[in-house]
């Protein structure tokens, strides 16, 4: 039975980890205002972090990320959080039937929420099938956390909730270079 788990285990964490070391995929979002962000390109020469959602089944999850990347690498309110340079977008995909729902959402984002928040949110309308290759968004009930290298690379993947581990696994790597 332990090996199994443990197999199983190994399975699960080589899939997880599977697009690390890969370029991220060309993605090219729009902000709340308009501006066209093409991803990676546009962040090169600086660490990204990426918040991918896709269904609002990962909405809860999605929305657990948001403050606390806001607060360290956007505001930078902590003490030390000025040593963070990171380039930070979180991308809300519309597939399929869901696309044209793209620019209501996009409207009632501008008018309820923060415009400081504006340029890091980006909306994607289009093809979804090889962002689910590339990236493995297999779930969509999960939210999916990349940060890339100035090179554009996937360097830390995981879904799901926000911990204080993940974000501590990630600040690690930034701050180790």
């Amino acid at each position: 039975m332990k090996t199994l788990i443990l197999i199983l285990g190994t399975c699960f964490f080589v899939n997880a980890q599977a697009q690390t070391g890969e370029v991220f995929p060309l993605l090219i979002g729009q902000t709340v205002n308009g501006e066209v962000i093409d991803l990676p390109e546009s962040v090169q020469e600086k660490y990204t972090f990426i918040g991918i959602a896709f269904s609002k089944n990962s909405q809860e999850q999605f929305e657990s990320w948001v403050n606390p990347v806001y607060n360290k690498f956007i505001a930078r309110t902590g003490m030390l959080d000025d040593l963070y340079d990171v380039k930070t977008y979180f991308i809300a995909l519309f597939t399929g039937a869901k696309k044209s729902a793209m620019a209501g959402v996009m409207k009632r984002m501008k008018a309820k929420s923060d415009e400081n928040i504006f340029p890091h949110v980006l909306f994607y309308k289009g093809e979804i099938d090889i962002y689910k290759q590339k990236l493995k968004l297999e779930d969509k009930s999960k939210a999916y956390v990349f940060l890339l290298d100035s090179e554009g690379k996937i360097i830390y993947s995981t879904a799901g909730v926000y911990t204080k581990k993940k974000m501590l696994e990630i600040e690690k790597l930034i701050l180790d270079d």
